[in-house]
Formats: C-alpha cells, structure tokens, sequence
C-alpha cells in the first residue's frame, strides 16, 4: 500500500502541474485575443528592413585577415 503512495502521489502532482499549466495557457489566449487592439504589435517586415550600424561597411572586415597581418608585423 504504501509503495503505491510513493508512485501515485509524485505523478499526481505532476499531472496537477501540466494542467495547471494548460489552463493557465487557455486563460492567456483568451486576454491576448481580447487585448489585441491595445498592444504595440511590432511589423517584422519593417523591423527585418532596419539594420544596426556597427561603424564597420559590410565586406570590409574579416577577422582572418586581422590575424594574417598581426604575423607578418611580428618578423
């Protein structure tokens, strides 16, 4: 008897833990579908259009030929 508490109670507790989950999952859908219209939706389409500027022109650095040239200083 008591060995099947040992099994049973730890798998009910993680079968009480996937749904809670679940339902907390369902109740989080439902508020996004009511609060859409309020959200600050980001466009991807614009946002994959805007890149960050490094300082460095694309093409123009390679760090192979960095440490090509530290070599050559060495001699």
């Amino acid at each position: 008897m008591s060995t099947w508490l040992w099994i049973a109670l730890p798998l009910l507790f993680v079968v009480g833990l996937f749904v809670g989950a679940l339902k907390d999952t369902k109740q989080i859908e439902r508020s996004v579908k009511k609060n859409r219209d309020k959200m600050n939706l980001k466009d991807w389409d614009t946002e994959e259009g805007k890149k960050d500027n490094w300082g460095v022109p694309p093409g123009e650095y390679h760090a192979d030929d960095e440490k090509k040239g530290d070599d050559k200083n060495k001699d």
